[in-house]
């Protein structure tokens, strides 16, 4: 497939259906953002997600020759409070999967910090609990988004800044936990540069059921489109530097179940 063919497919995702209504997008470890970066959205509506998202084995976030595969991405995602949630992600590898099982698993939380305003854009704050043994998909970062109506459409900017430092524990068992642990560089320690310094990405919505994303992600840039089938359904498709395709699946719920006749009244109104 040519790039000019992969360009067109996902430009053309967007037009398919015309009858839906889009209400956030996810990146590939089902956290609100674009393709691979986080942004600061909240989605008050939707606390509970579960996302599969494909990775293709030259954009993998594993570096080394035995890890470096064809990532499947299984995240939930819950909303504790208004301003925390915590991630859950299983980095499946089914070309190793005889070798290491069900794959690297990674818990992380997000703390809203500031809630998008007139002026203000929102702010949240990621974090990775230190203590694994190996983290390789550990990551922390700050990042701000802004939303911006303008004509044609919605355009949303965010930005933010992940840290090259991570958590390890040394092999010492005797050590107590804390004094177990080390900070090391994650570029060169696991050749991981996921989130590795500054990173960027705007999308730009001209309909309520899709739109289209750029992000720069601390090293490439990578575009894409993304779309909803069902007001709980969401699909985004897109590529990594115009080269290899990649694509998230989403489902947010929300845990609002009213009395049926209740939410059928509700949404006759609506």
């Amino acid at each position: 497939m040519t790039l000019k063919s992969k360009f067109s497919f996902l430009f053309c995702l967007l037009f398919i259906l015309t009858a839906m209504n889009i209400q956030a997008q996810v990146n590939i470890m089902g956290k609100p953002g674009y393709m691979t970066t986080p942004s600061a959205d909240w989605m008050e509506g939707k606390p509970l997600g579960f996302t599969f998202s494909y990775v293709p084995n030259e954009y993998s976030l594993f570096k080394s020759a035995l890890d470096k595969n064809t990532i499947n991405f299984y995240n939930v995602r819950a909303s504790l409070t208004s301003f925390m949630e915590v991630n859950l992600s299983i980095a499946y590898r089914p070309e190793i999967s005889d070798k290491i099982g069900v794959g690297d698993r990674q818990l992380d939380f997000r703390f809203r910090l500031l809630k998008e305003k007139e002026i203000w854009p929102s702010i949240v704050l990621g974090w990775t609990p230190p203590g694994s043994r190996l983290p390789i998909l550990a990551h922390d970062y700050l990042v701000l988004t802004k939303n911006v109506q303008a004509i044609g459409g919605n355009w949303k900017f965010s930005a933010g800044f992940g840290s090259p430092y991570v958590f390890t524990r040394k092999g010492n068992e005797d050590n107590t936990f804390w004094k177990s642990l080390k900070v090391q560089d994650r570029k060169e320690i696991y050749g991981n540069d996921y989130l590795y310094g500054f990173f960027s990405a705007v999308s730009y919505s001209p309909f309520k059921y899709g739109g289209l994303m750029l992000e720069y992600d601390s090293k490439t840039l990578n575009a894409g489109a993304y779309f909803a089938l069902k007001d709980w359904l969401y699909l985004q498709a897109y590529t990594f530097e115009g080269k290899k395709i990649g694509f998230t699946t989403s489902l947010n719920f929300s845990l609002d179940f009213g009395p049926k006749t209740l939410r059928r009244y509700e949404k006759d109104l609506d």
